[in-house]
């Protein structure tokens, strides 16, 4: 405060005193004011940290809605992912967008309007003669009653039908009596009974054929197969089927170590796993999730369960001194096999990369569609160039395209890569192509290797359809079983020949041999069949490529 003497006159007096009240006002306000400058910065810290929490929000409802309209897609959507191919002189931009999102561009099977083939003649099944005739009363004429004369020939027709018959079928062994009085053996000698797949057991070698293809090659639990049986009269108790399919097991257990090492010496396989369950306990191991892994080659398809889903399974199959190209995905065991082993990266997983887009990130659609009529047009192109294989001039044109064609796309990607905008989906989808692109491209130099790992997927669906309708196996035995029956059976198919037909014949040598497995067992695989064996186990007609139909 300012002293104010007797003698200042009043207006000083009076300014001084509002010039102090305007000071302090000042002051207030300075105060306020930097209070309101702290609030603002916090709102401001506030507002970043919002801001930032709304875009985190922003893209986990992106990959949210990416996931879902990619279940949606499974559940609900096209299982096929094939496109038709471009025509002739367009190169990779000639797939369309549909084309190129999957969707089929005309519904499958017969076209309305197409002309039929007529009704085929089942010709291979056996005939059962059937007569049909007028009864008594109807054989004459209804005005005159005079009766009618037998036509030469018959109005024939004929129609499929299908039987299941359970018998029980015995067998009488005639007996002989010794008419002379030669002394040693038996008096009475009996002809020898039907050779036994289990001694002593009551099943013959067909029953046990039909109840290993229901269960291991149609997928059909057993007991769903006891409920059928005890429909058409049989009554039996699962533990029964269970202890002679363990004898079984010991039966095939050969067969299944040549069939491995004939898929351990090729050069070439298509690998992939899928989770298979065990209910038992296993030392080290807390839950019952196993891994059912398949190996594919030429002329062998090969399933290994193991608890493991680690690099160490493959290793152990193939060997540390295999050497050669896996077709498989890009899961981290494969990649970690060592260099003898290359990995033919699968093509067909790197466009599911920007088809997951396509259907989840609508902004990015477009982009999606323009990746996918490249990915499309390199099937395109590595077909004719397959297609000319028997022509070096051609092949060698088509492979030159091929090359610029993988060229385009290498370039494309690394200038996507260096835009800073870019989204961190379509810049996830970048970089994996980038880190697996040797592998991708390994079919160039190799024309025989596939640019997809279709044909194992393929093969584990029979075995995926078991898992869902009977949940895996309750103990370890009976998953290895599985494992050497998925082998037989779809090593058998790959090789054209009918399970029913070889079955019968193995099984019959196994019961001939005591029970135990044949002498001769290597003159069953496919690869070493006779002449005469092939054609009596061959398939009546082909059958779809990775089916059990």
């Amino acid at each position: 405060m300012i002293a104010v003497s007797s003698e200042t006159p009043t207006e000083i007096v009076e300014l001084r005193r509002q010039a102090n009240f305007w000071r302090a006002q000042h002051q207030r306000a300075v105060q306020r004011e930097a209070a309101w400058r702290e609030k603002a910065g916090q709102w401001e810290r506030i507002t970043r940290e919002q801001q930032a929490v709304i875009r985190d929000l922003t893209g986990q409802i992106e990959a949210l809605k990416a996931k879902l309209a990619l279940l949606s897609r499974q559940v609900f959507g096209e299982k096929s992912e094939k496109t038709e191919e471009p025509q002739e002189g367009q190169q990779t931009e000639a797939v369309s967008a549909s084309e190129a999102s999957g969707l089929p561009q005309r519904r499958r099977g017969k076209q309305r309007g197409a002309k039929g083939y007529g009704r085929r003649r089942r010709t291979n099944l056996p005939a059962v003669q059937t007569v049909h005739d007028l009864p008594q009363a109807q054989r004459r004429c209804p005005i005159c009653g005079k009766p009618f004369l037998l036509f030469p020939g018959t109005e024939d027709s004929e129609e499929v039908d299908w039987e299941v018959h359970i018998v029980r079928r015995l067998h009488r062994r005639l007996r002989y009596l010794k008419s002379c009085s030669c002394q040693g053996g038996s008096r009475i000698v009996s002809a020898p009974g039907p050779a036994k797949l289990i001694p002593k057991g009551m099943f013959s070698v067909g029953f046990w054929v039909r109840l290993l293809m229901e269960k291991y090659l149609f997928q059909r639990p057993l007991h769903r197969t006891l409920r059928m049986l005890s429909l058409e009269g049989l009554d039996v108790s699962q533990g029964t089927l269970t202890g002679a399919l363990r004898r079984i097991g010991e039966l095939v257990q050969p067969l299944y170590a040549l069939i491995l090492e004939r898929n351990r010496s090729a050069s070439h396989w298509h690998m992939d796993e899928t989770r298979w369950m065990v209910f038992a306990e296993t030392q080290g191991k807390e839950s019952h999730r196993w891994w059912l892994w398949v190996s594919v080659t030429r002329d062998t398809c090969v399933y290994l369960l193991d608890p493991s889903r680690s690099a160490q399974v493959p290793r152990r199959h193939l060997g540390e001194t295999a050497t050669g190209i896996i077709s498989a995905d890009r899961y981290s065991a494969y990649k970690a096999l060592g260099e003898k082993l290359r990995v033919a990266f699968c093509w067909t997983h790197l466009r599911r990369d920007y088809l997951r887009i396509h259907d989840g990130y609508r902004k990015l659609r477009q982009w999606a569609e323009g990746w996918l009529q490249h990915i499309n047009g390199m099937f395109a192109c590595n077909a004719r160039r397959l297609a000319v294989r028997s022509d070096p001039e051609a092949f060698a044109l088509e492979d030159q395209r091929l090359r610029e064609a993988a060229a385009t796309m290498a370039e494309k990607r690394e200038a996507e890569l260096a835009e800073q905008s870019l989204h961190s989906a379509q810049r996830k989808a970048l970089l994996s192509m980038r880190e697996h692109w040797e592998g991708l491209l390994l079919f160039i130099d190799n024309p025989d290797i596939p640019m997809d790992n279709s044909e194992s997927e393929r093969r584990l669906r029979d075995p995926v359809v078991g898992r869902k309708n009977y949940y895996g196996s309750g103990a370890v035995w009976s998953g290895m079983l599985a494992a050497m029956l998925f082998t037989v059976m779809q090593t058998l198919l790959l090789n054209q020949l009918s399970p029913r037909a070889w079955l019968t014949a193995y099984l019959q040598a196994c019961a001939e041999a005591g029970g135990k497995a044949p002498q001769s067992i290597e003159s069953f695989l496919p690869w070493r069949l006779s002449e005469q064996q092939r054609a009596a186990w061959s398939c009546p007609r082909p059958l779809a490529r990775g089916r059990a139909a």
